[in-house]
């Protein structure tokens, strides 16, 4: 079984890794919320070519690609992906 959600803390560490997606993000945010770890939390989907940044109870999704895109979650008990929104153009 491979696991294509690899979880990063601040400083470049490879912290976890998860077959799907829902188990890393709701991971990523409790390891985010410990007081001694390093901020901020990544989550790296390569074959996706997608990183999410978990810091301070909020998310940011990163697509790889020639335009930027970016999405956010809102803390919740189950944190989820909201719809993904373009913030800025990458040169």
């Amino acid at each position: 079984m491979t696991r294509p959600y690899l979880v990063f803390d601040g400083d470049g560490e490879l912290v976890g890794s998860f077959p799907d997606w829902e188990a890393a993000h709701l991971w990523a945010h409790r390891r985010s919320a410990e007081p001694l770890t390093p901020q901020p939390v990544q989550i790296e989907d390569r074959a996706g070519r997608r990183t999410w940044t978990v810091e301070g109870g909020g998310c940011r999704l990163t697509v790889w690609r020639r335009r930027v895109e970016y999405g956010y979650c809102v803390e919740e008990r189950r944190p989820q992906v909201v719809p993904f929104r373009t913030h800025a153009w990458a040169s």
